[in-house]
């Protein structure tokens, strides 16, 4: 490890009573720690003389900031801070066999969702077909009903229309349609209005088509 954190006020306070021998030997002490990654030998003649200091100082300095142990001085705050960058090290070789971290361009590119090729194929499909009739034929219904002011709501019948696929039926429709516009209802103004004629299919009413035969029942159609 060849930097580490250095907590300038935290050292301050804990280091205040120090000559500037043993402040001196404490810093370097913590330089090895980390450059080693690793606990201070218990050889304290060799760690003095790696120090540059004089035995009795390197001593009193490891008794006071680090615990001796079966492996070596430990200190936690060394210990903790290796940690930590041992981790990272770790992180950052995962990346590398990966192929290092991914930019931010690829990053959002990945995010978004992949396109279905085949969504635009199949809206095309479904909307658009060279058998498919481009016009609806709800507008010969609408102007083969007679005109009263019960004509309203084109635009609800025409979606009604839609709806049911009535164009197959248009001819059949508007037969009924006219053969009604004489009978006796339809032309003293009882006729239905046109949504309540496509919501109830009254195309396929046999009594009203046989109304308008010449066998009026006298049901007043509403």
């Amino acid at each position: 490890m060849i930097w580490y954190k250095f907590h300038i006020g935290d050292y301050l306070t804990h280091t205040v009573h120090l000559s500037d021998a043993e402040d001196l030997a404490y810093r370097r002490l913590l330089d090895l720690y980390y450059m080693s990654e690793k606990e201070i030998p218990l050889e304290t003649e060799s760690v003095s003389r790696k120090i540059r200091l004089d035995l009795d100082i390197t001593e009193s300095v490891l008794d006071e900031f680090f615990e001796r142990t079966e492996t070596g001085y430990f200190n936690r705050r060394c210990h903790d801070e290796l940690t930590r960058y041992q981790r990272q090290v770790e992180n950052n070789r995962q990346l590398g066999l990966r192929g290092g971290r991914p930019s931010k361009s690829e990053s959002k590119t990945e995010s978004k969702p992949k396109a279905n090729p085949n969504r635009n194929r199949n809206r095309n499909t479904n909307t658009i077909s060279s058998d498919a009739p481009t016009t609806s034929r709800f507008d010969e219904f609408w102007n083969n009903w007679p005109t009263s002011k019960r004509k309203v709501a084109k635009s609800a019948c025409k979606t009604k229309w839609e709806r049911q696929a009535l164009d197959p039926l248009t001819d059949k429709i508007n037969a009924v349609v006219t053969r009604l516009k004489a009978s006796e209802q339809w032309v003293t103004g009882f006729e239905p209005a046109p949504i309540t004629f496509l919501n109830q299919k009254r195309w396929e009413d046999d009594s009203e088509t046989d109304s308008v035969s010449g066998s009026v029942t006298g049901r007043r159609v509403i």
